[in-house]
């Protein structure tokens, strides 16, 4: 083992060549046997909603307004546009088949343990514990999460990036110049546009400056050759902040005092040793004892002051070792500058640790072990049987990886297994209720949401979705009462609002609605939902310029919100602008939506203006309406519209009639309106 001062000599890339290309088929193919079932798997509870299947930036696929929204938004509290466009162009691609986004994932963490090896073999001349490292890497039960979750991209993605700076890294250690260190800082930033994790990096790079790569440079002169990297990685950290503290992520100090983030940050160093070495009870979500079970926890007890001693033993052990074994400081040193930004410092979420935030960090205490111990086999038959060992680790763990791929199918999965090996995980029963709901097992949601606020009673949206279930069950009181409820513990929150409008709405108590609606507005100015329902509820009242005005609002927050334009087009119908309403919900993105489908067949027939009418097209929109929509009061009163414009007018009679059984209160005159026109051979649109 070559000491601190001494450069390792390194193997030419030639020379090693044949030896690389089959370690890295053998990853490939290794990754491919553990992950090749997600292909079957769908998306997820946990995220994937916000993430993928209900943003229509991400839905969009690759555009010009989905590059200015990446960009540009601070969406789900993150700032990493890379990875939102990795996400459209996977949409782009294979649309809604979640499948095809878990193998992209697959392939790139493929692609990340090659270059692991790659970086490894060439910086320490050491093939044979670089190839452990990678397969140890690539196969280990806890970079699940990172690859077999969907919206966990950024992990896989910014690890491509990662690995691929080291190697660059190396290259300009080898031979520095000004091209090879830009080639770095470029990979680094593209690291950072992926996930903003890396913003220790530089320091990363530092510690490996002293091992493998054994640059003679004087701390100083290396701080100095990576100011740019600094730079790039300061930029991040503040962007990030804003980000987190825009999307409310970022816990205060009520929530999570110093003494419990110095917990956090001390034991939750020692949880993720122990799940490398152990990892059997892994889940999606750990609750914080200081959060679940604060009557027992004890963030200065003897467990930090014991894992605290223990962090100082290990620093003086790694201390120790710098000159005989400089490889275990360095992969020590890794870990810990990697799980900084993320250890509990700042405290981001309500998590105690996550198996996503070891992905890039294990590495450290993987070389850190293999690399330590590989100088004490002396003997042939000490490394045949270490090596021996280390193939046996790389199957269990290859194993134990896909099964617990299995535990990422669906949301039931997912949720059932954190119950299995955690105790008190409100957010566990909260996603298993989401699932039963989703299923409209109604019942079962309920009592998954009462077990969630059992353990964690002030969860604002565990108390609105518990809310929305008394909804479906038709239990309007009690919804109430827990929007209500949501609405002390968060005030403002317009999941809670908008529903305590549709309840108002469904009691026919039309100006209550539309008082939740401006509430909703008032309190979340920037979301296009509360806007668009204010618009409803404007429409809905014959405030039509009041209904227009905050639809346009609505969209100018967000030009493809659908919901918004469809809204418009109904309220310009009203009031006779009828080219404009059609230019609106025209277009492929409104192709299913229910109430724009209405509005054009609507136009088509009832337009004052003959060369606007299109029976035939008309009919056709109304044949493209979801089965579920088909018996809709709005769908009865644009089939009764194409029904007169066709000549067929004791049918439109009759299904206008139908239409008024099941309309709301304020859509009655407008129909009995139009029904006597029907009843007296008139069209809409024909005049008195």
């Amino acid at each position: 083992m070559a000491g601190a001062g001494e450069r390792a000599p390194a193997r030419p890339a030639s020379a090693a060549g044949p030896r690389a290309w089959a370690v890295c088929l053998a990853l490939v193919a290794a990754v491919a046997l553990v992950y090749a079932r997600t292909a079957t798997h769908g998306f997820v509870s946990f995220d994937d909603g916000s993430y993928l299947t209900e943003n229509e930036h991400v839905r969009g696929g690759l555009s010009l307004d989905g590059l200015r929204w990446a960009f540009g938004a601070f969406h789900s509290a993150n700032w990493h546009p890379l990875t939102w466009l990795s996400h459209q162009l996977d949409w782009q691609l294979f649309g809604a088949w979640a499948g095809g986004h878990h193998l992209v994932g697959a392939g790139l963490h493929a692609l990340a343990a090659c270059l692991l090896y790659l970086f490894l073999a060439r910086t320490t001349a050491k093939p044979w514990p670089s190839v452990l490292v990678a397969f140890l890497f690539a196969l280990h039960p806890q970079r699940v999460e990172s690859v077999a979750w969907a919206s966990e991209r950024k992990d896989v993605l910014a690890g491509v990036f990662f690995f691929a700076l080291l190697l660059a890294h190396a290259r300009h250690a080898e031979r520095p110049a000004p091209a090879r260190l830009a080639l770095v800082a470029a990979l680094l930033a593209l690291g950072l546009l992926a996930k903003p994790m890396l913003v220790t990096v530089p320091l990363v790079l530092l510690v490996l400056d002293r091992w493998p790569l054994a640059r003679a440079l004087a701390p100083l002169q290396a701080a100095l050759e990576k100011w740019s990297l600094f730079l790039l990685s300061g930029a991040s950290a503040a962007v990030t902040l804003l980000a987190q503290r825009a999307g409310g992520a970022v816990r205060n100090f009520d929530e999570f005092d110093l003494p419990t983030r110095f917990a956090t940050a001390v034991l939750g160093f020692w949880r993720y040793v122990a799940d490398a070495v152990w990892p059997v009870g892994l889940a999606f979500y750990y609750p914080h004892p200081a959060q679940v079970d604060p009557e027992h926890w004890q963030a200065l007890g003897p467990a930090t002051w014991f894992a605290l001693a223990g962090l100082v033993a290990l620093g003086v052990l790694a201390w120790r070792l710098r000159l005989r074994a400089p490889c275990v400081p360095a992969g020590l040193a890794w870990m810990g500058l990697m799980l900084l930004p993320v250890i509990g410092l700042v405290q981001v979420g309500a998590q105690f640790v996550a198996d996503r935030y070891a992905y890039l960090p294990q590495v450290g205490l993987i070389l850190a072990l293999v690399f330590g111990l590989e100088p004490l086999l002396t003997g042939a038959a000490a490394r045949r049987a270490a090596w021996a060992f280390g193939a046996f680790l790389c199957v269990a763990s290859g194993t134990l990886a896909w099964r617990q791929v299995g535990t990422w199918q669906d949301s039931v999965t997912m949720a059932t297994r954190a119950l299995q090996v955690t105790e008190l995980n409100h957010v566990a029963h909260q996603h298993l209720g989401l699932e039963l709901q989703r299923r409209r097992d109604f019942q079962g949601a309920r009592e998954q949401y009462l077990a969630a606020l059992a353990i964690a009673p002030r969860m604002h949206d565990t108390l609105s979705n518990l809310g929305a279930v008394h909804m479906q069950l038709g239990e309007h009181a009690e919804a109430r009462r827990r929007y209500e409820e949501a609405l002390r513990v968060r005030p403002g929150f317009l999941d809670a609002l908008l529903n305590l409008g549709l309840l108002a709405e469904l009691a026919d108590d039309l100006e209550g609605a539309l008082g939740w609606y401006r509430r909703a507005a008032g309190a979340n100015p920037e979301a296009p939902e509360a806007w668009t329902k204010l618009g409803d509820g404007e429409l809905a009242t014959g405030r039509n310029a009041e209904a227009e005005a905050a639809y346009r609002h609505a969209l100018a927050l967000r030009p493809t919100w659908v919901d918004a334009r469809a809204g418009l087009a109904e309220a310009l119908l009203e009031r006779g602008a009828e080219r404009e309403a059609l230019a609106l919900v025209a277009g492929p993105e409104l192709a299913t939506h229910v109430r724009a489908l209405h509005v054009e067949a609507r136009i088509l027939c009832g337009a004052r203006e003959p060369a606007l009418r299109d029976p035939a097209r008309a009919a056709a929109r109304l044949q493209a309406c979801p089965e579920g929509a088909q018996p809709g009061w709005a769908h009865l009163r644009a089939l009764a519209w194409w029904l007169a414009r066709t000549g067929r007018f004791e049918d439109a009679a009759r299904a206008v009639t139908e239409a008024s059984a099941s309309a709301p209160r304020q859509a009655w005159a407008a129909l009995t309106a139009e029904r006597t026109a029907f009843q007296a051979r008139r069209a809409i649109g024909d005049g008195p």
